[in-house]
């Protein structure tokens, strides 16, 4: 039994590092994609 927690944990945490390394997310974009030309692309070179 321990050792079926074991393996289930390491496998969430796997998974959890891919998901960071790629970039996923669960709540989608966090930030605004706009098309080139369009007034909401004209944004400070640092403004996040």
């Amino acid at each position: 039994m321990l050792r079926g927690y074991l393996i289930s944990g390491l496998l969430i945490l796997a998974l959890f590092a891919t998901a960071q390394y790629r970039g996923w997310s669960l709540l989608g974009a966090s930030e605004s994609r706009s098309e080139p030309g369009t007034p909401g692309a004209v944004r400070g070179i640092y403004h996040k």
